[in-house]
């Protein structure tokens, strides 16, 4: 092929290489394409066989394909048999170019949305996943100029046989921007206070295309209002912040199981102790683009429960450091081959320890009562292709399932049974040292979902593979068992091969995990201990730091007679003394890592200058480290509003204090304003001013306060204007300082009076807010 023909095939290769979306594929199959499609296969061409998978043992790394390029693989399938864990145990690693570094290094079902070792449907653009979360499909692109080798590793503890399809297309040159196909596991269980989660940290260009995000949560209540953060290229304050989890995810108010082109929850449980979750979030439309580098962090904070061993009670607390077992796969588009910003977990750090207790070998074994016909059973649906079916005709038959705890802890029980159109409603109950608990008191495993699509006709002929959460248990060194009792069945249950009246029971094993926390009372206590170190030493330097810059701020007024413009200003000016006000390379973005805030004139004291660190919360001034006290913010010789006694007004009208809401507004003088509510357009109020006013003449200030249902007001004393009608409308709450001319008093007592003129159009409501009134003698 001559340049031009290279030229014009790498033209029509970038095409495709960014054609994430089926409407763009199926745009570009109308044109000849470059390249010569290949396929690796773990079968061969052989008619008379059908040995199609390769077996991985125990700890075994095997080389799956290795691919000659330059090239791009555009799509990879998997399908597995193994342990039942085997979505975290097995390991893909794939290598570009005869690197020593993998660029992509996950857990197999982690790379496919699915964390905490489990399972999951998913229907997005780049990965399709069905049959429960066997059938594993990748459609990201994943260009290679030398070479690619994928190799999968069996960290479990059981032979695990693998199937698995590679389509990929050859080429005889790739551009020189092409970018290579990276993806990285990393968790985390869990940190100190403050600290937040870091998905990704990045070297290099690139740009960031998606996060598949699982979490196991260590704490009850609502765990997503933590925010999803982007500082790119070095910056100290990120360019992208999120709203929320939900919000994250594209979802809104909570999250529920659903799988989108573009974001998706995968795996969702109700909020509480051991919630397991696993959600997607793809950035195909809008990459995250970086030239240096590139941090993505998740905020680790929302609403926590613990329950009080001393009282029962829940204790609740909002928005505090949750510390959730956190996982994730960081996936992205790189210049070259990255290096890996963590360490690849061991197993073992990957999943719960775990006591699986199988019927399989244990058919003819288990205690049960006299009545019971056990058989196994072959099917496509649960672990093993293989479940234990329980033949009953009779109310309050019974299967124990024994087993032996060793180590003491919080565990999670679940039963993994088979839902099927005649079974029963069974009660399970835990039998052990001291322990009779029942788990579930009505078990209902009655096949409620055979009109579901995704299930048809599977369901119909082996039943639906489901796991019932069963409750936490604290368990202790022992002998346990697991009771089955058959208390009825549902209504709608049918009679079949299996008995006569709907009371049987299909199981699979039971499951016991380990939880990796425990007396998490205990660590509320500590962690609160540690919270209010970490906020005092905060709240120390801000006040460090807020103190000195504002001294190098007035220092500046004194010797230059005007207000630096910005804080920099302090760094590139030199003093009478021949350095800058402010020693330093740079002004330090506070322990919120946010900038210090500056303005002049302020809007807190708009005769000077503001400066404070906002704590974390912009928008709760109560809470900042500022330069000025409560004393600075009091207005000399006012007249509070709310100290006004009312003394007449118009039909309907009336008039009381109210606390400010000051998240959005400077603190009004004392915080508290008089609201007025006039009824009408026209409406007047009366307000006595105190009989310490002497006559004389006054320049008359009126702070007042502007909001959405606020009218114009017409203010006046003793009958007397004070200056033209002052603007009530805004679209948010606002202070306003008016001044209001000046006004001769005779002798007292002496009346303000107001009259609403008028309301913005959109509005119903004639108010007012009048903060303070100032009467400052006129010599």
């Amino acid at each position: 092929m001559g340049i031009g023909g290279q030229a014009a095939a790498m033209v029509a290769w970038l095409g495709v290489f960014f054609a994430f979306s089926a409407a763009d594929v199926l745009d570009e199959v109308t044109r000849q394409q470059p390249g010569r499609a290949m396929r690796f296969s773990t079968g061969v061409f052989d008619p008379e066989s059908n040995n199609d998978a390769y077996f991985l043992s125990p700890g075994q790394r095997k080389t799956f394909a290795r691919l000659e390029g330059p090239g791009e693989i555009r799509h990879i399938w998997f399908t597995v048999s193994g342990e039942f864990r085997w979505t975290r145990s097995i390991v893909l690693r794939i290598y570009w170019d005869d690197s020593d570094v993998p660029s992509v290094e996950t857990p197999l079902g982690d790379f496919f949305a699915a964390g905490n070792g489990m399972r999951a449907n998913v229907s997005t653009v780049p990965l399709e996943v069905t049959s429960y979360g066997r059938a594993l499909n990748s459609y990201w692109h994943m260009p290679f100029r030398r070479s690619a080798r994928v190799e999968l590793t069996n960290e479990g503890k059981a032979l695990a046989g693998v199937y698995c399809q590679i389509d990929w297309m050859k080429f005889d040159a790739l551009p020189d921007s092409t970018l290579y196909f990276h993806a990285r596991y990393k968790q985390e269980c869990p940190r100190m206070p403050f600290e937040p989660y870091v998905i990704f940290e990045g070297q290099g260009q690139g740009q960031y295309v998606g996060t598949v995000f699982s979490s196991q949560s260590a704490l009850a209540h609502w765990a997503g209002e933590a925010d999803d953060l982007y500082f790119i290229d070095g910056e100290e304050q990120p360019s992208l912040v999120g709203t929320g989890t939900e919000d994250w995810l594209t979802d809104a108010w909570n999250t529920r199981v659903f799988t989108n082109a573009n974001a998706g929850v995968t795996i969702k449980e109700p909020n509480g102790v051991d919630c397991r979750f696993t959600a997607y979030r793809w950035h195909l439309q809008a990459p995250v683009t970086f030239h240096k580098s590139l941090r993505v962090e998740y905020e680790r904070r929302s609403f926590i429960t613990v329950t009080d061993p001393a009282t029962g009670k829940d204790i609740e607390m909002p928005f505090k450091y949750r510390p959730d077992f956190l996982s994730s796969v960081a996936i992205w588009y790189q210049k070259g081959v990255a290096e890996p910003f963590c360490a690849f977990p061991p197993v073992q750090d990957r999943l719960n320890p775990e006591i699986i207790v199988s019927t399989r070998e244990r058919t003819e074994r288990l205690p049960c009562s006299d009545d019971m016909k056990r058989d196994g059973h072959a099917e496509r649906v649960m672990h093993g292709l293989w479940y234990m079916g329980l033949r009953n005709d009779k109310v309050s038959a019974w299967v124990d399932l024994p087993f032996t705890i060793k180590d003491e802890g919080q565990y999670s029980l679940s039963a993994f049974p088979i839902l099927f159109r005649n079974c029963g409603i069974w009660k399970v109950t835990l039998l052990g040292p001291g322990v009779e608990i029942v788990l579930d008191p009505e078990l209902d495993l009655f096949d409620t979902s055979l009109a579901l699509k995704e299930h048809s006709p599977e369901n119909i002929e082996f039943g639906t593979r489901t796991e019932k959460k069963l409750g936490i248990v604290r368990l202790v060194p022992g002998k346990y068992r697991m009771r089955f009792t058959c208390i009825g069945s549902n209504p709608l249950s049918t009679t079949g091969e299996f008995g006569r009246r709907g009371y049987n029971l299909g199981l699979n094993f039971i499951s016991l995990r380990k939880l990796p926390w425990d007396h998490m009372d205990q660590w509320l206590k500590k962690y609160l201990v540690k919270e209010r170190a970490i906020v005092a030493e905060r709240d120390a330097t801000a006040r460090r730091t807020v103190d000195a810059l504002a001294a190098a701020v007035a220092a500046f007024h004194r010797e230059r007679g005007a207000y630096p413009a910005r804080l920099d200003d302090l760094l590139t000016t030199r003093g009478q003394n021949g350095k800058p006000f402010f020693d330093a390379t740079r002004i330090p973005v506070d322990p919120w890592r946010q900038p210090y805030q500056y303005a002049c004139p302020g809007r807190y004291r708009p005769e000077s200058f503001d400066l404070y660190s906002m704590r974390g919360d912009s928008t709760d001034p109560s809470h900042w480290i500022t330069s000025w006290t409560a004393d600075d913010l009091r207005i000399p010789g006012a007249i509070e509003g709310e100290a006004l006694r009312v003394i007449g007004g118009s039909e309907g009208a009336s008039a009381h204090p109210q606390v400010v809401w000051t998240r959005s507004i400077p603190p009004t003088s004392g915080g508290t304003v008089l609201f007025i509510d006039f009824a009408r357009r026209g409406g007047t109020m009366a307000l006595a001013l105190p009989e310490s006013v002497k006559p004389g003449r006054y320049r008359v200030t009126l702070h007042l306060l502007k909001s959405w249902d606020y009218a114009d007001v017409q203010w006046s004393i003793d009958g007397k204007r004070l200056g033209e009608p002052a603007p009530g409308h805004s679209p948010e709450i606002v202070r306003t300082v008016v001044d209001a001319g000046e006004i001769t008093l005779g002798d007292g007592p002496h009346t303000l009076q107001a009259e609403a003129l008028d309301a913005d159009p959109t509005m119903h409501r004639f108010c007012a807010g009048l903060d303070a009134v100032v009467l400052e003698a006129v010599e």
